[in-house]
């Protein structure tokens, strides 16, 4: 449930001002959202993360048409010489990931499972940064992306959100980001999870809102 705003605060309109806004694409890469993908292989239905495609899709327009600043996060984990995950990554996957980076390798360089998903792709003018944690600012140059381009405010869209959509809020937060996270535009593979996620986010690092609400501003 969304506070009342205190009359002190930051309207929505004041902080998404384009020119110092990215809209951050968190994941939305095969092995998360399409059939045959690695989430899928584990026994977890991409199926929610799949219906948010549409409204990926109209937020990147908005986006792009607005002037803000379009920044996809990628995920690579798996490699032959094992250069990325940590023996303390394993075994939380062990526990708990059915197989997930050990027997089902996720978002190898180069494969088919690390491609952006559908009609969400990069365009020339937009950044994507690497990543090989949960988190968008764990040992990229994501900050420096954006604090180069005048970046104050963070727009996010994309999957998972208990994971790794959650886990770049609270960075961004740390790193004195305005965060704004569209509810109906991340995904999650458990409903009372994502709902959990989306109320800690609006609680403590950031402000969650509707596509609609998003396009009444950004909308020419």
């Amino acid at each position: 449930m969304t506070a009342e705003r205190h009359p002190d605060a930051m309207t929505l309109a004041e902080k998404v001002v384009p020119e110092h806004t990215a809209l951050i694409i968190v994941d939305y890469q095969n092995d998360f959202v399409a059939e045959g993908g690695a989430l899928d292989k584990s026994g977890k239905s991409p199926a929610a993360l799949a219906e948010i495609h549409e409204n990926i899709t109209e937020a990147i327009d908005l986006a792009r048409r607005a002037g803000a600043r379009v920044v996809f996060l990628k995920c690579e984990y798996s490699t032959p010489d094992n250069r990325f995950l940590s023996r303390v990554f394993l075994d939380q996957a062990r526990r708990r990931l059915n197989g997930l980076y050990h027997e089902i390798p996720v978002c190898e360089p180069g494969s088919w499972g690390s491609e952006f998903y559908g009609e969400v792709q990069p365009a020339e003018n937009d950044f994507v940064v690497t990543k090989h944690r949960f988190g968008g600012f764990d040992g990229t140059d994501l900050d420096l992306v954006l604090r180069s381009n005048g970046i104050k405010t963070l727009v996010f869209a994309g999957v998972v959100t208990h994971v790794c959509v959650e886990s770049t809020v609270r960075e961004a937060f740390f790193h004195d980001y305005f965060n704004v996270v569209l509810r109906d535009v991340v995904g999650g593979y458990r409903e009372e999870w994502h709902d959990h996620a989306l109320d800690v986010m609006d609680w403590g690092f950031g402000e969650v809102v509707t596509l609609a609400e998003l396009r009444k501003i950004w909308q020419p």
